[in-house]
């Protein structure tokens, strides 16, 4: 009998520590989340619908992303122990005091840097033909953002992109705002213009001699040509240093019917076409409406020059 009795101690004795939930708080833990659970600093011995409850209990605030925060267990395991009904034979073990820190997301110069340059490049085809990169006044210093689905929108100082001093990026986490920030700099847009190959003296008429090509940072120069054809046959209103970007403000374009000269009126209509001379009553460049008087009736009629000595009435 008394063995018996000392057999059904010895097992009743060894199977109730299996009973009883053991609750271990860690001394270090990280969450990503804004509120911490008590599964996220301890740990606990068994899978069962209790174990499951307690580890969904919100037992603090995050601290921001990237930074640490201690919690006392004693205190959480008072706080928990007060509000819910919680069987006696739960053991609490572990650390005193748990070491939190939140994760987040780590955004430095380089990614920002990064995300300026995808901009540009998405807009390439609202940018000038050129080597176009942003050229931060500073880095921009580092941060992080909670966890999330991050998306970012940026915002040129100038809607023209080039010339803009600023860029605004707008961080989103989970379509939430997370961060507004600006970078300041300058956009370097580099590319091959028409520059004086020598020094150039007002009145001259360009040839393709007098000019070449050199890269110049576009956004120091206004308006600069990009094509020698362009120029060549013009006339300079100023005097040019060499390698001086050379720029349509600073040429005339040559008329092609000058006052006094005879010209050929063409008249088309269909597949008739009529002609008569005339004499050229005003300077005229290609494609510009002038005064012309028909040799035969002296009356003055309006043209528009197509070529040397050809000029079209508009019907």
């Amino acid at each position: 009998m008394v063995k018996s009795l000392l057999i059904t101690v010895f097992f009743i004795s060894s199977i109730l520590p299996c009973e009883a939930l053991q609750i271990t708080f860690r001394q270090e833990a990280r969450t990503d989340g804004s509120t911490v659970t008590l599964g996220n600093i301890a740990k606990f011995d068994e899978n069962t619908e209790m174990a499951q409850a307690l580890a969904s209990q919100k037992v603090a605030q995050s601290p921001p992303p990237g930074e640490s925060v201690s919690l006392s267990s004693l205190a959480i395991k008072k706080r928990l122990l007060s509000t819910l009904s919680l069987p006696d034979s739960i053991l609490w073990k572990g650390a005193r005091s748990v070491r939190l820190k939140r994760t987040g997301i780590q955004i430095g110069s380089t990614k920002i840097q990064a995300i300026i340059a995808e901009y540009l490049h998405i807009n390439r085809e609202n940018l000038p033909d050129a080597e176009i990169r942003f050229i931060p006044a500073a880095l921009p210093i580092p941060f992080i953002l909670p966890t999330g689905d991050l998306t970012y929108e940026v915002i040129p100082s100038n809607p023209r992109i080039l010339g803009s001093s600023r860029f605004s990026i707008i961080f989103r986490v989970d379509n939430h705002i997370a961060k507004n920030m600006s970078v300041r700099g300058r956009i370097e847009a580099l590319a091959s213009v028409v520059v004086a190959a020598g020094r150039l003296t007002k009145g001259s008429i360009l040839s393709p001699g007098d000019l070449t090509l050199a890269v110049k940072d576009l956004n120091k120069t206004s308006n600069p040509g990009l094509d020698i054809n362009n120029f060549s046959g013009k006339k300079l209103k100023r005097n040019i240093k060499a390698g001086t970007p050379v720029t349509l403000s600073m040429i005339t374009i040559l008329p092609v019917v000058k006052r006094g000269e005879r010209v050929k009126i063409v008249i088309s209509s269909g597949s008739m076409q009529l002609s008569a001379s005339g004499i050229a009553r005003t300077d005229g460049r290609r494609n510009q409406m002038i005064r012309v008087q028909n040799i035969s009736s002296n009356k003055i009629i309006y043209c528009r020059v197509a070529a040397p000595g050809l000029v079209e009435v508009i019907l």
